[in-house]
């Protein structure tokens, strides 16, 4: 038997974590990590609501260039917007008919990044219509569920002044400042005709709204935001051509709340900016679907 000792092996950082081109991804199978891409976020083609786990989760599908789309899920949907580049870390792969996707993942980082080029021509993709409805708000109701990080199930029973909760699915003891909310809810608005409309709220038309009215010291108080919202004189809703509340405001803001939060609560990062021009940065987001 010889030995060698003087073998030359360089360090290389793992597959895992190497920056991939388009081409690259398109090569890949289904279920496959991709460590990092930078794309940019051409069009939205559709915003939906499934149920993962008996949970509502909303997700918002994006065409990133002509051979590809990206799924963008939950709390990382307010971090992207149609026209601007970003580098994304920790995606996955799924196959969509005959061509490759990108999917976020609760590992998924999102930063802007330096202006990426697009192609000269797009897949032919059908682009939901979104219509914006500005009247008076009849009715509301809005749930914000603390939702367990790690399993990602609804928690019923989670006490905000309690340092820990174990979570009732995967029993997991966490502090109960790491779980994250969740929103989901109905608003009535009154159309010109006379006759009501009841409107799906997603999650990150909530969460806008909490982010863009500085509400951020009740954003785990369901009932302090619904009493928020009918302190508007007028709505500003946009409905997708799905039937979900994407974004969701007033043209006249109520005044600030009196209520007092439970627990703590932080100021997010990107409070003093408006939703065109939130921080894509996502552990600023963050701070808001803390439970306490």
């Amino acid at each position: 038997m010889e030995v060698v000792d003087d073998l030359d092996f360089p360090r290389r950082q793992p597959t895992k974590s190497d920056q991939l081109t388009v081409a690259q991804v398109l090569a890949l199978g289904p279920l496959q990590q991709v460590g990092v891409i930078e794309a940019r976020v051409l069009q939205a083609t559709a915003n939906r609501v499934v149920q993962v786990r008996g949970a509502p989760v909303e997700l918002k599908v994006f065409e990133i260039c002509d051979a590809t789309g990206l799924t963008v899920w939950d709390r990382l949907i307010l971090s992207v917007q149609e026209g601007r580049s970003y580098r994304f870390t920790t995606l996955t792969t799924r196959k969509e008919g005959d061509r490759t996707v990108l999917t976020t993942t609760p590992s998924t980082l999102v930063r802007t990044a330096a202006e990426v080029g697009q192609p000269a021509t797009l897949r032919p993709a059908h682009t939901s219509s979104e219509e914006v409805v500005r009247r008076p708000v009849a009715g509301v109701k809005i749930v914000a569920k603390p939702r367990c990080p790690r399993c990602h199930v609804g928690q019923d029973n989670l006490a905000p002044k309690c340092s820990t909760h174990r979570c009732e699915r995967c029993a997991i003891l966490q502090r109960t400042n790491g779980y994250i909310i969740s929103y989901s809810g109905v608003v009535i608005v009154v159309g010109r005709d006379g006759v009501e409309r009841s409107l799906s709220l997603t999650n990150s038309a909530v969460y806008g709204y909490v982010r863009d009215h500085f509400l951020a010291s009740c954003a785990h108080d369901g009932a302090a935001l619904k009493e928020s919202v009918m302190a508007l004189s007028e709505a500003e809703v946009t409905v997708s051509g799905e039937g979900l509340v994407v974004r969701f405001g007033g043209s006249i803001q109520a005044e600030p709340l009196a209520t007092a939060p439970v627990g703590e609560s932080t100021q997010p990062e990107a409070s003093d900016s408006r939703a065109s021009e939130a921080e894509s940065d996502t552990e600023g987001l963050d701070e808001l679907f803390r439970a306490v």
